[in-house]
């Protein structure tokens, strides 16, 4: 789905949109996920973003991404090529 061209508040709506979706709680995009995730939630939303997003989420970088902003940020920057 990703063309690698993203306008950041179409795709700041789609990764709250993503989110939402997948853990069924709302979210804005200063939320902290871990505080209202469980490991397996994260873990599968990790999975959920890359292949909405066509990008690969390494150990060392799921522990930087704290909340929707972090990752529609991680998504811009590894698809803006």
């Amino acid at each position: 789905m990703s063309d690698g061209n993203y306008n950041r508040k179409e795709l700041e709506q789609q990764m709250l949109e993503l989110i939402e979706d997948h853990l069924e709680h709302p979210v804005e995009l200063d939320t902290p996920l871990r505080e209202i995730c469980d490991d397996l939630d994260l873990m599968e939303l990790f999975m959920a973003v890359e292949e909405e997003f066509e990008v690969e989420i390494s150990p060392d970088d799921e522990d930087l991404l704290e909340t929707p902003a972090d990752f529609v940020g991680f998504v811009m920057q590894h698809t803006d090529d």
